[in-house]
């Protein structure tokens, strides 16, 4: 499913892992305490490595479809995200506050649920919310709300504002995030006429 509402896509696939033991690993190694940042690809696990390697090349589709050119980006931070139901402990939590993803230099920024208790008739929280703007003049239109729906895969570019929704889930959410930053432009020969 894309969604061109702005000058921005937003590309949103749904039972993005067709191989069930693959996604039942997953699943079972998802289960941490406290979401984990910066990790790079050097410490992922077999799983993580796969999942990695079918986000990128949903990455290139995606890349391919906004005319945006792969070659000049490169992976640069995976986060594992892990959200309890919401309380008042989570309050200041970075998460659910807008942000942008420039600061982990995420150009591009895809979210891949792992796991929610997101059923189809029981509402729990934890959308994912990108904004065009933060302005309140062209509300509704200027947001999009996307559900935190098991084996969802969300790309995005990293520089629009968004926040993670307070979830309310029975169990806990589990998640990837996978940047890719603008590579260092090759210097350049000069051209003499």
């Amino acid at each position: 499913m894309n969604y061109n509402l702005w000058p921005s896509n937003i590309t949103v696939l749904d039972d993005f892992v067709q191989d069930k033991e693959l996604y039942t690993k997953l699943k079972d190694e998802s289960v941490i305490t406290q979401t984990v940042q910066g990790q790079n690809a050097k410490g992922l696990s077999e799983c993580q490595l796969i999942i990695k390697e079918m986000t990128t090349l949903a990455v290139i589709n995606y890349c391919s479809e906004t005319g945006i050119e792969y070659n000049c980006l490169s992976f640069t931070n995976l986060q594992k995200g892990f959200l309890y139901q919401y309380d008042e402990s989570m309050v200041n939590n970075h998460l659910y506050e807008p942000h942008h993803d420039i600061a982990e230099q995420s150009y591009i920024t895809a979210i891949y649920y792992i796991d929610s208790t997101y059923e189809e008739n029981k509402w729990c929280g934890g959308e994912l919310t990108i904004y065009k703007h933060l302005s309140f003049v062209d509300y509704p239109q200027n947001i999009i709300n996307i559900l935190p729906k098991q084996n969802r895969l969300i790309i995005f570019p990293g520089f629009l504002t968004h926040r993670v929704k307070p979830y309310f889930g029975s169990k806990p959410r589990s998640s990837l995030v996978f940047g890719w930053s603008v590579k260092e432009p090759q210097e350049a020969n000069n051209i003499t006429i």
